[in-house]
C-alpha cells in the first residue's frame, strides 16, 4: 500500500429491541437526528455519530459499550435521572472517579452500556 489511509468518519451500529422505543430515548437523551429510515436512523451532534438499528439479539445488545464525552457531566447525570421516569428499564450507575476519569455508567433501553465521561 502507498501513502497513508486517513479515516474521515468512523459510525458504529447501535441494536435496539423496540426500535421506536430507542429512537425516542435517543432524541430525549439529546441526541439529534439526521436521517432516517424505517429500519435506521443516524444520531448524533455535528460529527460524533451512531447508528440505531431495528436488530437486536440480545448477546450482542447486553455486551454492546459506547463512550461519550459531554462538558458537563453532572448536568446529564440528573438528565438521566428524570429520563428513568419515562423509561422505566434503563439503569444507571451514580457519577464515580475510575481509573480512566469522571463517569457514569448507563444501560440503555436494549441492555447497551454507555460509559458516560466528564470531557477536559
Amino acid at each position: 500500500m502507498k501513502g497513508k489511509i486517513e479515516y474521515s468518519l468512523i459510525r458504529t451500529f447501535i441494536p435496539s429491541k423496540d426500535h421506536e422505543l430507542s429512537r425516542d430515548f435517543y432524541k430525549d437523551l439529546g441526541f439529534e437526528i439526521s436521517w432516517e429510515d424505517k429500519d435506521l436512523v443516524i444520531f448524533g451532534q455535528g460529527r460524533q455519530t451512531f447508528f440505531l438499528q431495528r436488530y437486536y439479539n440480545k448477546v450482542w445488545a447486553e455486551n454492546f459499550m459506547m463512550q461519550a464525552f459531554v462538558k458537563d457531566l453532572e448536568a446529564l447525570f440528573n438528565h438521566v435521572k428524570e429520563l428513568k421516569k419515562k423509561y422505566k428499564m434503563i439503569r444507571y450507575k451514580n457519577i464515580f472517579e475510575a481509573d480512566y476519569g469522571l463517569t457514569f455508567h448507563l444501560i440503555g433501553p436494549s441492555g447497551e452500556l454507555w460509559h458516560m465521561m466528564q470531557s477536559d
